[in-house]
């Protein structure tokens, strides 16, 4: 089941590793990791602010909390377009962490001793959204980017690249689609380990279960038509500017088409 990326097998896998280990956000471990077993449950919203809600929800529902790190701003969603920027505050609502998700691709844009004051101002733009504190930061997708961490020094957050939660915790990702065989092992038959944490990107689950080439075809879909409806929204009230109909009428009047 656990191969099915469905909502069903999500709330299998998850309510199996609640009843042996506590489901944690990395928020509640800020103190110090616990002796007993844990899972720190943590979600990366890439590509689809509305994939990460109705993960939210169903969460909320069971009552378990999770870390979702949002990207300020990337080429599939803006926390600064108004049918988003609500997004972290009703996370929040729902009981979970939000954190930073924080491009290095964005960072090159700048010479290397402005990176931490660009980091500060992505945290100060979710607080600005309503979120309390910023306790944690995650990178966005560092394989990718090479891996050298940029902000290692900056102890005020949780990094969830640190040695402690990768290293010293079973780090577990369903990155692309796919489980490793070690993690599928594990999460499907045991043992379980103690210590967890579990990555789990919700673009991935939805009600049925989709290949990527399908979920991602979708992510590019959607992405489309909120493009063309801003683009339509836009040459309506271009229409309807009124300079634009004084133009019209003097061209017309002029014989010009």
């Amino acid at each position: 089941m656990l191969d099915a990326f469905t909502y069903a097998a999500y709330r299998a896998l998850i309510s199996r590793l609640a009843r042996t280990h506590a489901l944690l956000r990395f928020a509640d471990v800020k103190d110090g990791l616990p002796a007993h077993p844990f899972v720190i449950l943590r979600h990366d919203v890439d590509y689809s602010p509305r994939a990460a809600l109705d993960l939210a929800v169903q969460e909320a529902a069971q009552g378990w909390r999770a870390t979702y790190f949002l990207l300020p701003g990337g080429p599939y969603y803006n926390l600064l377009e108004p049918e988003t920027a609500g997004l972290p505050r009703r996370l929040l609502d729902l009981g979970h962490e939000v954190g930073l998700h924080y491009d290095v691709r964005l960072l090159r844009s700048f010479p290397r001793r402005d990176w931490d004051r660009v980091l500060d101002a992505q945290v100060d733009l979710l607080t600005g959204l309503g979120v309390p504190a910023v306790v944690s930061i995650a990178r966005h997708q560092p394989a990718l980017t090479g891996h050298e961490d940029p902000f290692a020094h900056r102890t005020e957050y949780l990094n969830a690249y640190e040695d402690r939660f990768v290293r010293h915790t079973t780090y577990v990702s369903d990155s692309c689609r796919a489980w490793r065989d070690a993690a599928w092992e594990a999460l499907s038959e045991g043992p379980l380990p103690d210590r967890l944490q579990l990555l789990l990107h919700p673009v991935n689950w939805a009600e049925a279960d989709r290949s990527r080439e399908e979920i991602f075809a979708g992510v590019r879909r959607d992405f489309i038509l909120r493009f063309d409806a801003i683009h339509a929204e836009l040459m309506q009230r271009i229409a309807e500017h009124s300079g634009v109909k004084e133009h019209e009428s003097r061209l017309a009047r002029q014989g010009v088409s």
